[in-house]
């Protein structure tokens, strides 16, 4: 169950341009060479530690499918597919995922290596290879149990579908049941042609698949297998979907690479039975797949920070990779000030010894949070004019950091904003924000980190723009 808000926050598309490959463009180096920063003299040039004011809302309308705005998230080889369960949180409550993936025979017109009055099918077992595991290892040996359905709904490659999009499936017609250890699926793989395959989930499908599909075979040009169009209409995909609650960890699948392998057997000449398979596959031309994500923050330590409003801010953020809990952040009366030269600009956020909660040091915190200009409602994002491209060597912002303060062990994060400081100076915009929240990478839902918030007590801690700026001479 998710929070409800007032208004709609846009859809970033920025951190899908990453994972389809697609640079970000930067107006400027976002990192100023000491040597050309001016030597603070009090006179001419000064530097300011400013309070900003820091709110935790909740980020929706993330994309997990089809296309938008000509990002074609389903044909990236480098976006993963989240599945499971984690059921207990302490500190950001439970978080469900399930996947939606279609397949199709290499060819259309597909037949049989013979004719299917002469074979029997053996099994057909889809498997989906495995990538990574986000959770609490602590409870990683808990198995938890996922089923694969029929899909009902027929989703478009050309329509987009976010975490909150909900597959239909026929639920009262299982086609594979498994138990999944997180714990040893790393180390569970196949031989397959002599070669040890990747780990990977395999459900073995029902019987009444083999033979619905043997069906719409021998139809020929009446069939599903007639053409692509045709099969992805009669067979609208699998739904795969954790079956309990319990559990504390997700998996990450390569559902770019799902195979649907079929075995069979038939008659040889000269008497006895030859073995072969065919290959269904996860064509990125035809197929599409998504994921439906779901949090529920209810009893958890985030829950009472959410959406509060407060003038001085929350105390604790609570953040999230996308999909999930983000922070809102204001720089209070920075377009009031003088037109100044600004020379360098820093936000900096901290964790604290107390809001290193012992979940956090199961779970781990963000590896690194990317930032976005946004308005006075978390609406309307936009990568922020600073944000040097993802994958370039100039790419320094939102890096997890060690620090020590105060003889305390912390994380940091940093974001160099020195050019949309100067701008907003120069724009006088009282609307404007910074959003902040976890650079996904291609692994929606993974990871977590809780920071001091501008209405902490802890000054040491708090969040802060540090500016160095010079006066225009008079």
């Amino acid at each position: 169950m998710k929070p409800t808000f007032s208004g709609k926050h846009a859809i970033v598309f920025s951190m899908l341009a990453i994972i389809i490959g697609t640079n970000w463009s930067c107006k400027e180096n976002t990192i100023l060479p000491k040597n050309l920063v001016p030597a603070v003299d009090n006179i001419n040039t000064f530097d300011s530690s400013i309070s900003i004011i820091t709110h935790t809302l909740y980020q929706d309308s993330f994309l997990t499918g089809g296309l938008k705005g000509g990002l074609r998230l389903s044909a990236s080889t480098s976006y993963y597919t989240a599945c499971g369960s984690i059921s207990n949180d302490p500190s950001f409550g439970s978080t469900q995922a399930s996947m939606h993936v279609e397949v199709l025979p290499s060819v259309p017109n597909f037949t049989f290596k013979t004719a299917t009055a002469n074979m029997t099918i053996d099994s057909i077992v889809l498997a989906i290879p495995f990538k990574m595991a986000f959770g609490d290892t602590n409870f990683s040996s808990i198995t938890q149990k996922f089923k694969v359905y029929r899909s009902l709904d027929t989703f478009s490659r050309d329509s987009s579908q976010y975490e909150f999009t909900r597959d239909t499936f026929d639920v009262n017609r299982p086609l594979s049941t498994l138990n999944v250890n997180f714990n040893s699926l790393p180390r569970d793989s196949v031989f397959i042609g002599g070669k040890m395959q990747q780990p990977q989930l395999r459900f073995k499908l029902a019987s009444w698949f083999g033979d619905s599909l043997k069906t719409q075979v021998d139809s020929g040009a009446n069939g599903a297998l007639a053409t692509f169009s045709k099969f992805l209409s009669w067979w609208k995909g699998f739904a795969i979907v954790p079956s309990s609650t319990k559990g504390n960890t997700l998996g990450y699948f390569e559902t770019y690479r799902t195979r649907m392998t079929i075995y069979y057997r038939y008659p040889k000449a000269g008497g006895g039975e030859d073995t072969t398979s065919d290959i269904f596959s996860f064509d990125p031309s035809y197929c599409n797949r998504f994921n439906s994500i779901t949090h529920n923050y209810n009893g958890s330590k985030s829950n009472n920070f959410i959406n509060t409003k407060s003038a001085l801010g929350d105390s604790v953020l609570f953040i999230q990779n996308e999909p999930g809990l983000v922070s809102l952040i204001q720089v209070p009366g920075i377009h009031t000030m003088e037109n100044v030269i600004v020379n360098k600009a820093e936000l900096v956020f901290t964790t604290s010894a107390t809001q290193n909660f012992a979940d956090t040091l199961a779970y781990g915190n963000i590896p690194r949070l990317q930032i976005f200009s946004t308005d006075s409602l978390g609406n309307n994002d936009f990568v922020a004019t600073d944000y040097a491209a993802f994958n370039s060597a100039s790419y320094v912002d939102g890096k997890r950091s060690q620090v020590v303060i105060n003889g305390v062990n912390s994380i940091q994060y940093k974001f160099i904003v020195t050019n949309s400081i100067q701008s907003l100076i120069s724009r006088k915009d009282s609307t404007f924000r910074y959003k902040i929240m976890g650079a996904n990478a291609g692994i929606p839902a993974a990871y977590r980190t809780i920071l001091t918030g501008s209405g902490s007590q802890m000054d040491d801690f708090k969040p802060r723009l540090y500016m160095i700026y010079t006066k225009f001479k008079k």
